[in-house]
């Protein structure tokens, strides 16, 4: 019987990730005869990103350090965001002695929204302010950025997955919301990434209405700047 269960376990995770993996391939050939942006920038301040992705029922933190490790769940994701280029931290506040580093890292503001299919069915919304690093020595051969950022999700009901994730058996509409993501791109073309993200809601150790987890959903996606 575990056997059964193992292989109808396998057989969900490749339902669920196959349309995440045709979205982003049909995206990428969609968008595969957009205008290059200029080597020497940063790509257009606008974007707007589609992706798809599966949960974990990983640990956050095991999954950042060890993804390799992660055992996923059939709820699946798919979503679009919208963000936009702040300017870089030394536009934005000033000399405050980051010298030329502080022209590595930009800040974006994001909006985005999706909906989880499966064994659950529930939409969300989010906020964020993103982080972003681009100073990285291989850059001219592939283009690379790492982000972070801090926001708030809202789902439109609680979570029956999160809540049996909990320590305490709590879910919250809403809780904090952690995005990492890596992109890649083309050194001559910017304007078209391809992103790797964990989606992850959380209730901070319990300052989102007890919540001590949430969920994580690794995602990939493509992004477009215009």
């Amino acid at each position: 019987m575990k056997e059964v269960c193992l292989t109808l376990e396998i057989v969900l995770q490749h339902l669920i990730c196959r349309p995440a993996i045709k979205i982003v391939l049909a995206i990428l050939a969609a968008f595969s005869l957009a205008a290059p942006a200029s080597a020497g920038s940063r790509g257009a301040d606008d974007s707007i990103m589609i992706f798809g992705g599966v949960a974990s029922e990983t640990n956050f933190t095991e999954l950042m350090f060890s993804p390799w490790s992660t055992h996923l769940n059939p709820i699946g994701v798919v979503g679009a965001s919208y963000s936009h280029r702040l300017g870089t931290v030394n536009e934005l506040v000033g000399d405050i002695g980051l010298g030329h580093i502080g022209e590595d890292f930009t800040i974006e503001a994001e909006g985005g929204a999706s909906f989880r299919f499966g064994d659950e069915n529930l939409g969300e919304a989010w906020a964020a302010l993103y982080l972003r690093y681009d100073g990285l020595p291989w850059n001219d051969t592939v283009y690379t950025t790492v982000g972070a950022n801090t926001g708030v999700s809202v789902l439109t009901n609680l979570s029956d997955f999160e809540a049996w994730r909990d320590s305490n058996g709590k879910s919250s509409v809403l809780l904090h919301y952690l995005a990492p993501e890596f992109t890649f791109a083309d050194p001559e073309n910017k304007d078209l990434e391809l992103v790797i993200r964990l989606h992850h809601r959380s209730g901070v150790f319990g300052l989102f209405d007890g919540v001590v987890s949430g969920s994580t959903f690794i995602s990939a996606g493509v992004r477009m700047r215009f």
